[in-house]
């Protein structure tokens, strides 16, 4: 039996660190974006502002969804290592993690803040583009929203 459990421990630090290279890929991507914002200083361009605002807004989701990766990441990995033993490194008190609930809390926070970066996103390129923002431009807003309210509720039942 403690070798299955073993073997099933091998598993899920192997998902985490899967997890965990995803993350970086992203912010390569994110940072690969941030650079790119920078060479549309040389051209002729209108909205060469509102394009740099936009690109600077499409780094930003990048960043915070690589966030998003790593403390999933961490999440998994100190929810599955041993309770007792220290770990390599000191964490920030508000990432260490007793139970899953604890780390969905921490992982919809980081969420919410991302879903909201990029709602931005989109809703500053409809603006620039002249496209009209219509009814189901508040779809998200509305989602981000209920996701809020679960969060605030599950917080709440906490204490």
């Amino acid at each position: 039996m403690k070798q299955i459990f073993n073997g099933v421990k091998g598993i899920i630090n192997v998902l985490a660190l899967l997890i965990f290279a995803s993350g970086i890929v992203l912010a390569i991507i994110g940072a690969i974006d941030f650079v790119k914002v920078f060479f549309l200083i040389g051209r002729d361009l209108t909205d060469l502002r509102a394009l740099m605002a936009i690109g600077l807004l499409h780094t930003i989701d990048s960043f915070l969804i690589a966030i998003v990766f790593f403390v999933l990441a961490l999440g998994i990995l100190i929810l599955f290592n041993d309770p007792d033993a220290t770990l390599p490194i000191k964490l920030p008190r508000w990432l260490h993690v007793h139970n899953f609930m604890e780390l969905k809390a921490i992982l919809w926070e980081a969420i919410l803040t991302t879903l909201v970066v990029s709602y931005l996103t989109r809703l500053a390129e409809r603006f620039i583009d002249g496209k009209e923002i219509t009814f189901y431009s508040l779809v998200m807003p509305g989602g981000i929203f209920l996701i809020a309210l679960s969060l605030y509720f599950l917080k709440r039942t906490e204490k």
